[in-house]
């Protein structure tokens, strides 16, 4: 016979732990399941639900401590802050270089869109840039890139003065 696991007590189980075959409720040896919603403060042993608190604790490096949750039953959680970027915005020429991204060692990405009227071509790798040439990427207008590169980038316009718009991350 299958029984669901559905300890939503609030204490801890040790020694011994047997689960009532009709509820699928745990209870120890001689003793009663713990109460769901009992106070955190003074238990011990291992804590299976989460720590209600009006506001986030504050953690010590190598301790354990129990999910937090908010006073509505959510668990608080904690994203690392997103990169900052840089605009790199400008206007490709004729003449391979006219438009340039340095090289930056701590880039993640440069994303962009080709927002004029002629293709534009890029080259990742420093190296010039020059339409239908190996190594240069060609880019429509209206499309958009994403390059993965910390090495010079290098752009040229198919024809004229071409918009691009970019970031850097």
């Amino acid at each position: 016979m299958s029984v669901p696991n559905r300890y939503n007590g609030g204490g801890s189980l040790s020694g011994v732990v047997l689960v009532d075959a009709t509820t699928g409720d745990p209870y120890t040896a001689g003793g009663s399941s713990p109460a769901q919603g009992s106070t955190t403060s003074g238990q011990t042993g291992g804590l299976v639900q989460g720590a209600t608190t009006t506001n986030a604790p504050t953690y010590t490096t190598g301790t354990t401590n129990p999910l937090s949750l908010d006073p509505q039953g959510g668990l608080r959680l904690s994203y690392p802050a997103l990169p900052a970027s840089t605009d790199r915005s400008g206007t490709a020429t004729t003449t391979s270089g006219g438009l340039s991204v340095a090289a930056n060692a701590n880039r993640k990405s440069l994303v962009g869109q080709n927002i004029g009227a002629n293709n534009i071509g890029f080259n990742e790798q420093g190296g010039t840039a020059a339409i239908g040439t190996a190594g240069t990427y060609t880019v429509a207008p209206g499309a958009s890139f994403s390059i993965s590169t910390n090495k010079l980038v290098n752009f040229i316009a198919a024809t004229g003065s071409t918009a691009v718009t970019m970031t850097e991350t």
